[in-house]
């Protein structure tokens, strides 16, 4: 090998090694739900002179925002968590549902705790029996902010798929390297501070050295329960239905396969539209894509023989599909020993810590109610 070839390849390792050493930010956001980019805007009142990075596996933008909080069925459903909501975000638009939930049996609708009895509730489906409450989601922003959010997200946002995380410590006092994330592209990012959007499940797969963590912070990742879920909404050329409640249809009345949860919005006079929003909780283990199209091939079906015709009318179609879409059975009791234990570590969203008495809080109840 000639000298010449010899020195290019030593000059090519060196690059590589300078663009593969991480580089460094003091507060890392980590996920691409609404809490992850609540807490963009937060650090950003509060640290606007601190470098701040949101990593996510997709892009976000302010439309993907409202598809994924105002389309599908509402996932707020709690007077108590409403008025805490409102004590965090005061311009915060949220109207209660008119009418209870009611099921579908025998070619009519029936409220819950009468006469007639629903099919057996599949697990995770009781939650959608409570009254729900809508969210402007726009609401929570200030108008600047709404206005400026693309903008905003473009700025701070990196697109990465995960590798590993790891808990290191850094004795630079300027530059606290309190964690270390690696990425499938090999490159690396250092922070000091974390916030994790994904679930505590997700977040124990991705980290290193499990030998070193405690054992809290195990057990608080590990006994989360997460759902997978479709949700779908559809544009509608005709008022198809005008109450303004959540409705639970059998996708079976012979098979115990649960059932689609359905809600409609306003018929809109100006636009001569409805939205009609529509969920079914996954209960498989890792569900192949043949099997999401079969099931939605099957909701249209079952909305066509409930609303008759219903599917002609359906002009426009957004389809939202989550592996981790409901994340339950956080351990409250642990969060403050984590906390202690880790204090450059925050999770965000469904696994937020939240005042005690707001423990029971669930799903976005719990996003917004954060401390």
């Amino acid at each position: 090998m000639s000298f010449g070839l010899l020195k290019h390849f030593k000059d090519l390792k060196k690059s590589e090694s300078v663009a593969s050493a991480p580089v460094h930010f003091e507060h890392l956001i980590l996920g691409h739900d609404l809490g992850a980019i609540l807490k963009l805007m937060e650090l950003r009142r509060n640290h606007p002179h601190e470098s701040i990075r949101l990593i996510s596996a997709r892009p976000l933008n302010r439309q993907a925002l409202v598809e994924n909080y105002q389309y599908g069925p509402s996932l707020l459903r709690s007077k108590d968590a409403v008025e805490g909501i409102y004590k965090r975000y005061f311009n915060a638009e949220i109207l209660p549902q008119t009418k209870s939930a009611s099921f579908y049996k025998e070619g009519k609708f029936h409220d819950f705790g009468g006469r007639a009895k629903s099919m057996d509730l599949l697990s995770g489906e009781d939650f959608f029996i409570q009254n729900a409450y809508k969210l402007e989601i726009s609401s929570l922003f200030s108008e600047e902010d709404w206005e400026h959010l693309d903008q905003i997200l473009i700025e701070h946002q990196q697109i990465r798929i995960f590798e590993s995380i790891e808990k290191t410590s850094s004795q630079d006092l300027l530059m606290k390297s309190e964690w270390k994330l690696t990425f499938k592209d090999f490159s690396q990012l250092t922070c000091e501070n974390l916030y994790v959007g994904f679930s505590p499940r997700h977040f124990l797969s991705l980290l290193t050295h499990k030998e070193n963590l405690t054992p809290e912070l195990i057990d608080l990742c590990s006994s989360v329960t997460t759902q997978a879920a479709i949700s779908l909404t559809w544009v509608l050329n005709k008022e198809i239905y005008s109450e303004d409640r959540t409705l639970l249809i059998p996708q079976s009345m012979t098979h115990e396969w649960g059932h689609f949860i359905l809600e409609f919005d306003t018929f809109n006079e100006q636009t001569k539209t409805q939205a009609c929003h529509a969920l079914f909780l996954l209960h498989e283990e890792e569900p192949q894509t043949e099997d999401l199209g079969s099931k939605i091939k099957l909701l249209k079906r079952v909305l066509d023989r409930v609303f008759p015709h219903i599917e002609n009318h359906m002009v426009r179609e957004f389809i939202r599909f989550d592996e981790e879409m409901f994340v339950s059975d956080i351990k409250d009791h642990l969060m403050e020993q984590v906390g202690f234990d880790y204090p450059t570590l925050k999770f965000l969203g469904h696994s937020s810590a939240v005042p005690s008495n707001h423990s029971n809080e669930k799903f976005l109840s719990r996003t917004l109610l954060s401390h």
